[in-house]
């Protein structure tokens, strides 16, 4: 029930993104911001990254939480996921720390 609710709360935000303030897209936004990590997990599973740089532009998760995306994407083999998540964490954040030079 719990995911049915995610479900709907992704299809209504992205359905009126930006142009549709009502209360049910305001609801929909709440109930997202606060459940950022399922709601980026399905994103993931779906291999769907054009949603997932929608949710990303909106500022509601920080490193910590892309790691575990990166985690949770190379374990469950979501490879266009993987990619796209290590793109962003480069851009964002780079790599640091680790010398790869031969």
């Amino acid at each position: 029930m719990g995911n049915l609710n995610l479900y709907q709360a992704l299809e209504i935000w992205f359905g009126g993104q930006q142009e549709n303030q009502d209360a049910k897209y305001q609801e929909a936004e709440k109930y997202l911001r606060l459940r950022i990590r399922p709601a980026m997990e399905i994103l993931l599973e779906e291999e769907d990254t054009e949603r997932m740089q929608c949710l990303e532009e909106q500022g509601w998760f920080g490193r910590k939480e892309l790691d575990g995306f990166i985690h949770s994407a190379s374990e469950k083999e979501k490879l266009r996921s993987l990619i796209w998540l290590l793109h962003l964490k480069n851009e964002k954040y780079g790599y640091t720390g680790k010398d790869f030079s031969l």
